[in-house]
């Protein structure tokens, strides 16, 4: 791989035990002829000249690592593939184990959010704003459902003086009593290689509810936004089912 390019970096190790399902979530059905992983792999086809992609993967992956290799194939997109260390768990884990593949800007996405309306320019975007100098950016969809808020990666965004949307408050899951302090969740995030490592370790640590180190938080605060439009997290039953819907499948 040309290191030089930057990074993205999709974590696929869950399990998706809430869906219990007999393949990967990834690999799931979206649509005629499409699963989840597709809607991920274009919003990166129009930036391949750019990117490599690093697959975190978790045992009995085979068949993801397989599609994989053929969409990438066809994108003209570098892949390689790691496992997941288990000592290092959840998405953010995967991100972290992922270190020595950060590029000059590495892009983290999930494979099992799906946008409702394509954005194309999302990526480029992102990763354009880091490369002018952000720190941090996140992917990020405007939402006033304090239940969607309670139970997802929330943020509070506004507008700034350098016209860009900046992050004011996070907090992974806040529950109801604290949803009304957002009014975005995340659907991905890109950081600056040099300040990778303790962006990635707050996200962690607030996923796995640890306790704040000092200056936690300024990691995250003050990263830029782009918005993308809203999407469904497909890890439930019911989300996936109202995707079908209105997919058409």
């Amino acid at each position: 791989m040309n290191g030089l390019r930057d990074t993205v970096v999709l974590p696929l190790a869950g399990r998706g035990s809430r869906l219990g399902l007999p393949i990967p979530k990834e690999l799931l059905p979206i649509g005629p002829g499409r699963v989840a992983l597709d809607d991920t792999l274009e919003l990166l086809a129009p930036h391949t000249d750019r990117l490599r992609l690093l697959a975190v993967l978790g045992p009995d992956r085979e068949p993801t690592a397989r599609y994989l290799e053929r969409r990438c194939h066809e994108l003209g997109l570098p892949l390689a593939v790691a496992r997941q260390n288990p000592d290092l768990p959840e998405s953010t884990g995967a991100v972290m184990g992922a270190a020595p593949w950060y590029g000059p800007a590495t892009l983290v996405l999930l494979a099992d959010q799906v946008l409702h309306a394509p954005a194309p320019g999302a990526v480029g975007e992102a990763l354009d704003l880091i490369h002018s100098g952000q720190e941090s950016v996140f992917l990020a969809a405007r939402e006033d459902d304090p239940e969607r808020l309670a139970v997802d990666g929330a943020l509070h965004v506004k507008w700034a003086a350098d016209g860009l949307l900046h992050v004011t408050d996070y907090a992974d899951k806040p529950g109801l009593q604290a949803a009304d302090r957002f009014n975005a969740v995340w659907f991905g995030y890109a950081v600056a290689l040099h300040a990778a490592t303790g962006f990635v370790d707050a996200l962690h640590r607030a996923t796995l509810g640890l306790p704040e180190h000092p200056h936690q938080m300024d990691a995250i605060l003050g990263a830029a936004a782009v918005e993308v439009g809203p999407f469904t997290d497909l890890g439930t039953w019911p989300a996936v089912t109202a995707h079908w819907a209105g997919a058409g499948a």
